[in-house]
């Protein structure tokens, strides 16, 4: 830790002109009316969140270890204040993920104190987004408390494509516009699991298993041979459609068997109920078989919330989701999440266009960035 003392020239007419005191411009920052320097914002940001350190063990490591008396609400306050700043950024990684014809979506629970005209104890959400084109793919997430469907669907206004999702309501809307859902098959066969796991004999759980056992070793298979999109499509017409075939026709003969609100009733249900979704994968090789490379990255979120639990206001429930986002992509194209912070928050002051701020995309400065000192 250091100290930066700041001096400014003043310059003033020998003559004693009026007006004639000139002072130096203050350099630029990301927020002028604060003692902390970029570095020091970017050591917070990234400490809260990748480090998953709540801002009251920061506070006492800063008084006990580096004699720094800061607050936790002091800190939070700043946390909040980037948000006002970064959101250029935020904005333009949206437009890339809206943009490409390949998005995915899904939800984790955030508690959020002082929510207007809400009990504490009531859950709100987040959401995590992936989307974008190759080499230009974003990691974001955003907060919604009520009207979760309307939120899904204006968020994704003017997308276009195929989106990942699972069977949750909260796409329902969404999938009515210009969306094509392609449902998890990974959920439908977690429906199946347990019910096989609890029976010693053969039974239907364990045969609905042995399909997608089946089907996930077909994609297996693209990934180890390293298939092109188009080559993992036609490994799917030849192999995973006539599987898919056959499992939809074993569920729709089995179906009048089983009872309609048994765990195994509703397992096959879910297969019926999305089977337009969960067929979608085999339209295009882009496309994944499941929302599981969405639910991992909502995992560091669910970490770190487990160790700051709550968030106190909608306003820092917002810039969580703000940071989390620009934390995940950094990390996602190769980047230090506290170097390109300190790159972020030492350029956006001099960002004047869209191309300045274009260029501080991850994407746009380069694996080897070294940091300005």
């Amino acid at each position: 830790m250091e100290i930066v003392e700041q001096r400014r020239e003043v310059a003033a007419c020998p003559k004693g002109c009026d007006s004639a005191m000139v002072t130096a411009p203050a350099p630029a920052q990301i927020l002028p009316k604060i003692k902390a320097t970029e570095e020091f914002l970017s050591f917070l940001v990234v400490s809260k969140l990748d480090d998953r350190q709540p801002l009251y063990h920061l506070e006492r490591q800063l008084r006990e270890r580096h004699h720094i008396d800061c607050s936790r609400q002091t800190m939070a306050r700043w946390l909040i204040a980037l948000m006002t700043p970064l959101r250029p950024i935020y904005n333009l990684l949206k437009d890339y993920a809206i943009e490409y014809d390949v998005a995915s979506c899904d939800a984790t629970t955030l508690q959020v104190l002082k929510e207007p005209g809400r009990r504490a104890e009531t859950k709100s959400y987040v959401y995590c987004i992936r989307g974008g084109p190759p080499g230009k793919s974003v990691i974001l997430y955003d907060y919604n408390d009520v009207e979760h469907k309307q939120f899904v669907h204006d968020w994704f206004v003017g997308f276009k494509g195929y989106l990942h999702v699972d069977g949750d309501n909260f796409f329902d809307l969404i999938g009515s516009d210009n969306a094509s859902i392609v449902n998890c098959n990974a959920h439908a066969r977690r429906k199946f699991e347990p019910i096989a796991k609890s029976n010693k004999g053969k039974g239907i759980a364990k045969e609905a298993l042995r399909f997608f056992k089946t089907l996930y070793k077909i994609e297996r298979e693209a990934k180890t041979n390293l298939l092109t999109p188009e080559q993992r499509h036609q490994l799917r017409q030849q192999k995973s459609k006539p599987l898919m075939d056959e499992f939809n026709a074993w569920i729709d003969k089995i179906y009048p068997t089983v009872l309609p609100q048994s765990s195994l009733g509703k397992a096959v249900n879910y297969c019926i109920k999305y089977r337009a979704g969960l067929m979608r994968f085999l339209e295009d090789g882009r496309l994944e078989i499941d929302n599981n490379l969405t639910e991992q990255e909502i995992k560091p979120l669910v970490i770190a919330r487990k160790n700051f639990l709550f968030c106190d206001s909608v306003d820092g429930a917002e810039a969580l989701c703000l940071h989390f986002g620009l934390i995940r992509t950094a990390k996602l194209h190769g980047l230090d999440p506290y170097h390109y912070y300190v790159m972020l928050l030492k350029n956006i002051p001099h960002c004047n266009t869209v191309e300045d701020y274009e260029k501080l995309l991850p994407w746009n400065i380069g694996l080897d960035y070294t940091p300005k000192h």
